[in-house]
């Protein structure tokens, strides 16, 4: 197996955290292939299909509107109206 060696910028904090790994017999390589290892996975295999709709629920769930927003003055499922509706803001805005 051939491997690459990779350089970390890390803060004074972190720094010095690794120093007490090291001086505890933790092998900073082994720490960072742990941590790799565990954000792939997290990931979930790439093949796998995604469920859209759970995450535009979370996303919904996450950043909804708040309960006093008046209502929009056009239909936003309509591309025309909401276009014009956008255009229309964003020049008032840059006057």
């Amino acid at each position: 197996m051939t491997s690459k060696l990779v350089n970390v910028r890390l803060d004074a904090a972190r720094l010095r955290k690794t120093f007490v790994l090291r001086e505890r017999g933790v092998s900073l390589s082994e720490v960072v292939r742990d941590a790799i290892d565990e954000r792939f996975a997290a990931l979930g295999s790439a093949d796998a299909p995604r469920d859209v709709r759970a995450i535009v629920a979370q996303i919904h769930q996450a950043y909804s509107d708040p309960p006093d927003l008046p209502r929009r003055s056009h239909d936003v499922h309509d591309r025309k109206t909401a276009r014009r509706a956008i255009v229309r803001k964003l020049r008032s805005k840059s006057r």
